[in-house]
């Protein structure tokens, strides 16, 4: 028997996006430490020709459980004891969605940071939450977003279309806290050239 994608089928008029337009920019340092970090130097899998690894942005493991760079990772979020963040193996992304406040339609609640994530080929919750992120930003699934607080936060949606494979309301600053935490040799810094 053929196995197939963990996905969750919906139509495109219901994505978490909707039609809500973007309620603040990226600055040029934020744009640029964000699309390299996650984008152009993707650490996972194949989305990236220009790959880099942990031990290009300065760790001396590639391994996250365990060690400094775990520890690191978890004082920006902890995925490990999170329970606003489930990544799920199982076809029951319809029902994580909906426990997490979710569901199909243009998102109203953005105060909260939470995800669901489906499988990847990722061996730890930082890496498949990366990959998902990755996605929805190559691919223009995101919003930029204000709290009811003025919180800087990012709506991100992975589908291709017709299946969802993760949702997720993220603060800005998590994601360049993350982007700090990781790159300790400091390649992603940002710096106006001119010529």
């Amino acid at each position: 028997m053929k196995k197939t994608a963990q996905t969750y089928q919906y139509k495109v008029a219901d994505s978490i996006l909707g039609k809500t337009q973007d309620e603040y920019a990226f600055s040029e340092n934020e744009y640029y430490r964000i699309y390299s970090f996650f984008v152009t130097y993707s650490m996972c899998g194949t989305q990236s020709a220009k790959k880099r690894t942990f031990s290009d942005y300065g760790w001396s493991v590639e391994n996250v459980k365990n060690t400094t760079l775990g520890v690191a990772l978890e004082n920006v979020l902890n995925l490990n004891r999170n329970p606003d963040f489930v990544f799920t193996d199982k076809d029951e992304l319809a029902i994580q969605f909906n426990s997490k406040d979710l569901p199909d339609g243009a998102l109203m609640d953005v105060d909260k940071e939470r995800a669901v994530i489906s499988k990847t080929s990722e061996k730890n919750k930082y890496l498949k939450l990366f990959y998902r992120i990755r996605n929805g930003f190559a691919h223009g699934k995101f919003i930029l977003r204000l709290s009811s607080q003025n919180e800087k936060m990012v709506i991100i949606q992975d589908d291709n279309g017709h299946n969802v494979t993760a949702r997720i309301v993220i603060k800005l600053k998590t994601l360049l806290n993350y982007v700090n935490t990781v790159d300790i040799n400091g390649l992603t810094l940002y710096s106006l050239r001119q010529g």
